[in-house]
C-alpha cells in the first residue's frame, strides 16, 4: 500500500537509514504512477467506448444508409465500371487507377552521409 511506503519512508529517515528511506521513496513514487496510469488508461477505455455507441447512435439518427441510392462500399469496389465487365460466376481484379508523380521541377540535393 502506498501509506505503507510512505511510513516506512519516514520511519527510515527518522532512523538515520537512507538507503531503507531510498527505496520506500522509490516504491512509493512506483505504486503512485502506477495508480494514475490504471486510471488513465480505464478513463481512454471508456471515452472510446463511449464515443464508438455514440457515432453509431448518431449514424443512426441521421437515417443517411437509408437513402435512395447511397454508396454502401468503398469506391472502386463494386462500382457500375466494374460490375459491367463481370460475367456472373467471374470475379475481376478492381481497375487500378493511374498514379501521377508530382516531380515539382525542384533540385533535390542527394543526403549527405558521413563515413562511420
Amino acid at each position: 500500500m502506498p501509506n505503507d511506503n510512505i511510513k516506512s519512508m519516514v520511519n527510515s529517515l527518522a532512523s538515520g537509514d537512507n538507503v531503507k528511506a531510498q527505496d520506500a521513496f522509490k516504491n512509493a513514487l512506483s505504486d503512485k504512477i502506477g495508480q494514475a496510469l490504471d486510471d488513465k488508461r480505464q478513463s481512454v477505455a471508456t471515452d472510446w467506448l463511449g464515443s464508438a455507441k455514440e457515432l453509431e447512435a448518431t449514424k443512426a439518427a441521421s437515417g443517411l444508409d437509408k437513402v435512395q441510392g447511397a454508396v454502401t462500399t468503398p469506391m472502386g469496389i463494386g462500382s457500375a465500371d466494374n460490375l459491367a465487365a463481370q460475367t456472373p460466376g467471374q470475379e475481376q481484379e478492381p481497375v487500378q487507377e493511374p498514379v501521377e508523380i508530382d516531380q515539382g521541377g525542384e533540385n533535390v540535393e542527394p543526403a549527405v552521409v558521413p563515413e562511420v
